[in-house]
């Protein structure tokens, strides 16, 4: 099944780089479109994941179990979900965006998800994230979960492995096909204001060359850091210009460092997630001494915002406040 040509109206917003990635033709998993081609057959859906699992339904699905990290896209789109499953990264200020009231918490965590309530939310479909991490996983439904939901209801996953350009592109392709609307109220304000903000790091990033950046998890054992491809923002700032930290990651996703020498990875700007602010090893004397601490370059930004252009945009608008002002300080 060919992947129609989406409009190109979030990817205009991030530069050439993701108009060209949002805009491809291809037949990837990942791909919806009414099956069939006579007019009784118009309204039926199918669609294949980011699994090859191919998901076809007589109508276009109505009902929709969302995940955390669904959601905040389809309501983008004027799409409400009649249940959500897991919690957001989103902060509070960026989830009063949306009206959640009368959406259903089919589970507040990852791992109690209620089946009694998937069936009462009388659910067409469930929509989640899928990564490749691990060898495959669902970004809310895990382990016996996902046999216990699929046996009540149908779920797919939108791909998020190959970079924020192809996965907006997939979602947006999924959200117009359910019914959603690029016009909707918040999507063309976030759609706006990401715009603005890209050009502004693209043009930093421009004459910030030397300033390498790194995203950090504080573990009790070792300091993490991300490859920012597989991140949404990271992905992102990346296609906008942004100079990361080399790093030797074995699995594509994280590199680790010990406490002894967190500074294994040199970057001149630090980014740790609100979440993980207030770990106590950042006090660790080998971290306090990296160029990029002692100089002032250690700042809160979340590049695991999420694919919603609310989270987005929200942690562009942080990292540009730390980047602007950064400089070279590794030697």
């Amino acid at each position: 099944m060919r992947r129609r040509r989406t409009t190109a109206t979030w990817a205009t917003t991030v530069g050439t780089a993701l108009l060209l990635a949002a805009c491809s033709s291809g037949t990837d998993a990942g791909s919806s479109a009414p099956a069939g081609g006579t007019p009784a057959d118009a309204a039926a859906w199918s669609y294949t994941d980011a699994r090859g699992t191919t998901v076809s339904l007589d109508e276009v699905p109505d009902r929709i179990i969302a995940t955390a990290d669904t959601a905040p896209v389809l309501l983008e789109y004027g799409i409400r979900p009649v249940g959500i499953i897991g919690f957001s990264r989103l902060s509070q200020e960026d989830l009063a965006a949306f009206d959640l009231e009368g959406i259903e918490p089919i589970s507040e965590t990852d791992t109690d998800i209620s089946l009694e309530k998937v069936l009462a939310a009388d659910a067409d479909l469930v929509l989640d994230i899928w990564s490749s991490y691990n060898g495959g996983n669902f970004g809310s439904v895990w382990g016996d979960d996902i046999e216990r939901v699929e046996s009540v209801v149908p779920m797919v996953g939108i791909n998020i492995t190959d970079g924020a350009a192809r996965t907006l592109a997939d979602f947006q392709e999924v959200a117009l096909s359910l019914g959603g609307s690029e016009t909707a109220a918040v999507y063309a304000q976030e759609s706006a204001e990401l715009a603005e903000l890209s050009e502004k790091v693209q043009a930093v990033a421009a004459t910030k060359t030397d300033v390498a950046v790194a995203y950090a998890i504080p573990l009790e054992t070792s300091v993490d850091y991300a490859v920012p491809t597989w991140t949404p923002l990271g992905s992102t700032l990346v296609d906008l210009g942004v100079t990361f930290a080399e790093l030797d990651s074995e699995d594509g996703f994280w590199a680790s460092a010990s406490w002894e020498e967190p500074g294994a990875y040199p970057a001149d700007l630090i980014l740790v997630p609100s979440t993980w602010a207030d770990a106590p090893q950042l006090a660790t004397p080998t971290f306090t001494a990296l160029p990029a601490v002692a100089s002032g370059q250690l700042a809160q930004v979340e590049l695991r915002t999420g694919y919603s252009l609310t989270g987005i945009t929200s942690q562009l608008e942080a990292f540009l406040a730390a980047y602007e002002p950064a400089a070279h300080v590794t030697g």
